[in-house]
């Protein structure tokens, strides 16, 4: 089975604003992430999910520069970011990777979506109940769980902060 990677990210933050395209080892975040995530086996496509917001401009120049697919979305309503990004993209296996976690690890990700396949589930993830060290969070998911996700959520629960569903 191979899944669809949609990574979630935005110039906003509260606690560092523009996080996502400050450098680490000469690389903005953004494109460390997708770096490491590009060594994966299990998945045909990484995905950027950013907002229409203006201040994701820098963001968006970045990834059209280095041909990376994005969609563009609700600023705060993630879990409709994530449905419109899954949708466009034809995606039927997603897994979530949030853009403030530049450890992700390819080998991690493999393992859940080889999991996930094998037993058939609807959803999988290594932080309900934490299992793995904070930065290393991986969730996979069906389309037509998404889809069902996004047609019944509140308002209340549509930030996407932890866990998407």
């Amino acid at each position: 089975m191979k899944a669809s990677v949609i990574i979630q990210a935005r110039m906003g933050s509260s606690r560092l604003p523009g996080k996502v395209m400050r450098k680490i080892v000469g690389i903005p975040m953004i494109g460390l992430i997708i770096k490491r995530l590009k060594k994966k086996k299990n998945c045909e496509k990484i995905i950027v999910a950013t907002s229409k917001n203006p201040e994701n401009q820098i963001l968006i120049d970045y990834l059209k520069k280095n041909r990376i697919p994005i969609s563009l979305g609700s600023e705060n309503d993630v879990l409709s970011r994530y449905y419109k990004a899954a949708t466009e993209h034809k995606c039927k296996t997603i897994v979530r990777i949030t853009a403030d976690c530049p450890l992700a690890d390819p080998k991690i990700l493999d393992y859940f979506v080889k999991k996930f396949s094998e037993n058939n589930f609807d959803y999988l993830s290594n932080f309900e109940p934490w299992t793995y060290p904070d930065g290393l969070d991986v969730e996979v998911f069906n389309y037509k769980l998404l889809k069902k996700a996004n047609k019944i959520a509140t308002k209340h629960n549509r930030r996407g902060g932890g866990v998407l569903f």
